[in-house]
């Protein structure tokens, strides 16, 4: 067995102690900083190498997503956590224009053969997930990420669409009042960083590399932190207009940005999705 959608929420026998599931910390550099998560592998029940899940948190990560995370390692897959720069942690300061380069340092110390090794990873079968924050994050980096096999975006948001839609309050007020979790030098400046690179992290602009990728989008239909129609809608509908390459599927879920009141459906969802992209 290499994955299975029906384990999501089982509890699995493993066939020795020193291969049953585990998690493991981790140590990443990005931008000369330590970024600090955990690897959570999937035991012996499933046969190598395992699928990878690289799983990205939003501004500033109070839904940590660790339910979807272990769901995931139960359907069979090596998932991977690391907290962006001043998150959690890590260090460094938090700024928006980091949050690419993060990601790919990651993305690229999982594809390392090293660490496909290591963790017995299927080289051929990573995955980029991002929520919120991290979900505008995926669809940006894994443009610079040939080797990815798939993106998945949850409740994405957009900084370009919220300084071109009205949102800029609710951004800054974000920024000043979750924030202060952070290691950042001023609310005022992570905000003046989100207007700089707006631009540059634009959903919409993601198009030109996201039309030849497999892309999984789940929009939140109560969701008014990043309103489906503003950020997710204008380039889903340019890539079913103009197709490439790729797959691009969109599933509603009836919820909030949180997806709070889902969680076991958005599990089975992105597990559905992994298969459908790993056979």
């Amino acid at each position: 067995m290499k994955f299975s959608v029906n384990n999501s929420y089982r509890d699995l026998e493993y066939k020795t102690k020193e291969r049953m599931p585990d998690a493991v910390p981790l140590n990443i550099i990005s931008g000369g900083c330590h970024l600090y998560g955990y690897l959570l592998t999937p035991g012996d029940t499933y046969e190598a190498p395992h699928p990878a899940v690289i799983m990205f948190h939003g501004f500033p990560g109070y839904t940590t997503n660790n339910d979807l995370e272990y769901a995931l390692m139960r359907m069979g897959c090596v998932v991977i956590h690391v907290n962006h720069r001043g998150a959690w942690g890590s260090e460094g300061n938090y700024l928006f224009s980091h949050l690419v380069d993060d990601a790919i340092a990651i993305a690229k110390w999982a594809h390392n053969p090293a660490v496909t090794t290591q963790y017995q990873i299927d080289e051929k079968a990573i995955f980029l997930v991002g929520h919120s924050m991290g979900g505008m994050t995926v669809l940006n980096a894994v443009g610079k990420l040939p080797f990815i096999r798939g993106v998945a975006a949850i409740a994405p948001y957009d900084l370009y669409a919220a300084f071109h839609k009205g949102l800029e309050k609710e951004l800054f007020l974000m920024i000043e009042g979750e924030g202060q979790c952070l290691h950042m030098t001023s609310a005022s400046a992570v905000y003046e960083n989100a207007m700089e690179y707006s631009g540059s992290l634009s959903v919409v602009q993601t198009y030109d590399h996201l039309k030849d990728q497999n892309v999984l989008f789940v929009a939140a239909t109560e969701d008014t932190v990043a309103p489906v129609e503003y950020m997710i809608m204008p380039v889903y509908d340019r890539l079913i207009k103009n197709p490439g390459k790729g797959q691009c599927e969109l599933i509603s879920l009836d919820t909030n940005h949180g997806l709070c009141g889902q969680r076991i459906r958005l599990a089975e969802t992105l597990g559905r999705w992994m298969e459908q992209q790993l056979k």
